[in-house]
């Protein structure tokens, strides 16, 4: 076994290349903790960090032949492994993020759709409720709530629309309502 202590940080790497398991490990004392630093400040959260760092290292072994010493110094090619894995674990979160996100607002949505279909279906009830309501009264007093109500006429106008006395509408049109609102109120229809 060779003292790891005096070998620079390219022979250790290229020891590595060779599966030198001795090599990796000294190579992993002197650079995680620098390589943690560097991911946590990137990543801003320990398991991201520490799930990253340990996919570096893994790289790293698989990775080590591909180690050129007359492009760059050891340290440099983990410092650029390792912030490419931070920058990708950082896209993947933004990507998740953006997904849930974009399924919340999915689901919020639905659930407004479905709301409004709920409330849609609320007023076809009651409406239902109010014609079956109003079928019930007498023909005068329908006519003349269906005047006054749906067609927007006024009192006096519906008086003159039937012919009759206004005293007569306003009759008509109180006993209606108190009918319906019986009738609506009670569930008889």
């Amino acid at each position: 076994m060779e003292d790891t202590n005096t070998d620079t940080d390219e022979s250790l790497l290229q020891r590595v290349s060779k599966g030198d398991e001795s090599a990796f490990s000294a190579l992993y004392e002197r650079f995680s903790g620098r390589l943690y630093g560097l991911v946590k400040r990137i990543l801003e959260d320990d398991q991201d960090s520490r799930d990253v760092l340990q996919e570096g290292f893994v790289y790293l072994w698989e990775k080590a032949s591909q180690y050129d010493p007359s492009k760059s110094r050891a340290f440099t090619w983990s410092v650029i492994i390792f912030r490419n894995k931070a920058i990708d674990r950082a896209r993947s979160r933004r990507r998740r993020l953006n997904l849930n996100d974009s399924a919340a607002e999915e689901l919020a949505a639905l659930a407004n759709e479905v709301e409004r279909a709920d409330q849609l279906a609320e007023k076809s009830e009651r409406a239902n409720s109010v014609r079956q309501a109003l079928a019930t009264l007498s023909d005068e007093q329908r006519k003349c709530i269906e005047c006054a109500f749906f067609r927007g006429f006024t009192q006096h106008q519906v008086a003159e629309y039937f012919g009759e006395p206004l005293g007569t509408i306003k009759t008509n049109i109180r006993r209606g309502l108190l009918r319906l609102r019986d009738l609506l109120k009670g569930g008889e229809v």
